[in-house]
């Protein structure tokens, strides 16, 4: 009976995406998108004897516009901030500090698909231009420990410089919801042209008193983000939308399903 029961789910999915071709967007020419993802810096080049620090994690929010060509090519550009944490594995949040990027993003995506199909894949590229941090920022912070060695005070001394540059590969996939709306996700690999992230924390008690943990990151990073799309001009959410969506919701959340 419970094998019944999931089949009836699985056949309303599919029953869903029989009519894909018939639910996409099919004369848009702009869109706008906005979304926040994770980071994560993934190359530390710090060579301490005994460094316990895994990779760094960030945040990234953004917002930005797109303009459709005929051959499936979008052409983007927009806002984006990152926020870069040092020392994350010793921290509640991102960091015991931030590293803050802001500035545009211009560049463009491929859709493999006709306009007309619910799923969207794409690959494209972008370039990141930062007006934050460009010069050396150079300091001291006293800090505790959060997470790892909790309750831990040291000092943190650090020597950043942000890129000005980022040069970026991406992939993703756009999911038409309703009308003109999109969920979109996307994946890409940032390579900042120069500039870096070094820090060194210091351990004045606790369990490992004295020891120094370091930091010598060359802004290559990669993030995951999702986001909502809407493409213009907009169209009407239709009833047999309304209705297909609801079908989906429902052969996905129905008890009568998973029993």
């Amino acid at each position: 009976m419970a094998k019944v029961k999931a089949l009836t789910g699985l056949l309303g999915i599919i029953y869903v995406l029989s009519v894909i071709p018939a639910l996409g967007q099919t004369n848009r020419k702009w869109s706008m998108q906005a979304g926040l993802g994770g980071l994560k810096m993934i190359q530390n080049d710090y060579h301490g004897r005994l460094n316990y620090v895994s990779e760094d994690q960030g945040n990234c929010y953004y917002l930005k516009g797109g303009y459709y060509l005929q051959s499936g090519l979008v052409l983007i550009g927009g806002l984006t901030l990152e926020q870069q944490g040092l020392f994350t594995n010793y921290s509640n949040g991102i960091g015991l500090k931030k590293v803050n990027l802001f500035g545009l993003e211009i560049g463009g995506k491929y859709y493999f698909f006709p306009c007309k199909w619910i799923v969207q894949p794409h690959i494209g590229a972008s370039l990141f231009l930062n007006i934050l941090n460009l010069g050396h920022q150079q300091g001291e912070n006293h800090v505790v420990a959060e997470e790892g060695y909790s309750g831990s005070h040291g000092v943190l001394t650090y020597d950043v410089q942000c890129p000005a540059l980022s040069f970026a590969p991406c992939i993703g996939v756009d999911i038409h919801l309703l009308g003109s709306l999109s969920l979109c996700i996307d994946y890409d690999v940032r390579f900042g042209l120069w500039g870096h992230n070094k820090s060194e924390l210091r351990f004045t008690d606790g369990p490992i008193v004295g020891h120094v943990v370091g930091i010598d990151e060359r802004n290559l990073r990669s993030c995951i983000s999702v986001g909502m799309k809407l493409d213009i001009p907009v169209k009407p959410i239709s009833e047999m939308d309304r209705n297909n969506l609801l079908w989906l919701i429902y052969s996905l959340i129905s008890p009568n399903t998973c029993k």
